[in-house]
């Protein structure tokens, strides 16, 4: 009897197991996991800055990591002349020296590679405050440039490794910078 019942106990928790464990094409897609993520732009954090900026401005962004569409939104105020471009750039290590280069264009008419959707940058070449918005899928068709794709912007994103700046003529290899990380 004894025997009879720890059979019937390991043969209970085999179907239990087996039930847990089943492949069931049925079952609901992934949970979106939404990734926030924000940067304080100023002039104190771009490294070649001329003259006596005071402007800043803030960048705020999610990535939903199941459909990998980003989706970002910058402001700026108080520039020393009319925004020129504004860019994410990387990679780069927060607390690092220099520059790294240009990987997502804020502006619409320069994007390159894949659908870019809702772009705008309001100011550009016309004011000194404005904004700049937009959403984007980061996967591997789109390329971003000739070594960065989508997933690797995605990549770069998660690990702290990109920046946000806005240009000048007044200070054209960016007037406010701010380090992206997560929320």
């Amino acid at each position: 009897m004894l025997k009879r019942g720890i059979s019937l106990s390991i043969f209970a928790t085999i179907v239990v197991a087996a039930a847990c464990g089943s492949d069931d094409s049925t079952s609901p897609p992934p949970v979106s996991k939404i990734v926030n993520f924000t940067a304080a732009l100023s002039p104190a954090n771009e490294p070649s800055v001329t003259g006596n900026p005071t402007g800043t401005g803030t960048f705020t962004a999610t990535l939903d990591t199941s459909t990998h569409v980003f989706t970002w939104n910058t402001t700026f105020t108080g520039l020393t002349a009319n925004a020129s471009l504004g860019h994410i750039h990387g990679p780069f290590t927060a607390g690092g020296t220099g520059s790294a280069g240009v990987i997502l264009n804020f502006d619409p008419a320069v994007s390159t590679g894949g659908t870019f959707t809702n772009v705008t940058f309001t100011g550009l070449k016309t004011a000194t405050s404005g904004s700049a918005t937009g959403s984007v899928t980061l996967n591997n068709a789109l390329s971003l440039t000739a070594t960065i794709k989508g997933d690797s912007l995605e990549k770069l994103l998660l690990a702290g490794a990109v920046y946000v700046n806005i240009h000048t003529a007044t200070n054209p290899g960016g007037e406010i910078r701010g380090q992206i990380s997560k929320k």
